[in-house]
């Protein structure tokens, strides 16, 4: 295996990611949040709830920074801290009825905005992409689960 082509077709996989978002534009929902809010926000949505150090992990924020975060969607009651009641250490951050509704509304905005990037490529391209992502999400579970 040619692990130097790999490791450019992996930062590739990254350019991609950044132009499919950089024109996202989530200004349009009900609640003012930053990117970075909406990042978390949509994290645990999509995930039903998830633990601090799950959330720490995926946004690349330290506990500090991701504790800024999580105060201010919960004064916007958007997500709420549910401790554990077996460990109180533990810290799960879930959506509330009101953060479900603008995690919904955040996702209806970047599936057109996704279709209309997607309507750039050809049909055969946009089916070879969709067929590229969903394996390297299989892969990448497979070596991170």
């Amino acid at each position: 295996m040619d692990y130097r082509k790999l490791e450019q077709n992996i930062r590739s996989v990254f350019r991609i990611k950044c132009a499919l978002f950089k024109e996202f534009d989530s200004s349009p929902i009900s609640v003012p949040i930053n990117k970075t809010q909406e990042r978390v926000l949509m994290i645990v949505w999509h995930h039903k709830s998830a633990q601090m150090q799950f959330l720490s992990a995926e946004v690349g924020l330290e506990k500090g920074s991701l504790t800024t975060v999580i105060d201010a969607l919960e004064r916007l009651d958007l997500v709420k801290r549910v401790r554990d009641g077996e460990d109180r250490r533990s810290i799960t951050v879930c959506a509330t009825p009101t953060g479900e509704r603008v995690a919904e509304e955040i996702e209806t905005l970047f599936l057109a905005h996704l279709e209309r990037v997607c309507a750039k490529l050809t049909p055969e391209d946009r089916g070879e992409f969709a067929q590229a992502a969903e394996t390297f999400a299989r892969i990448m579970y497979t070596l991170a689960p």
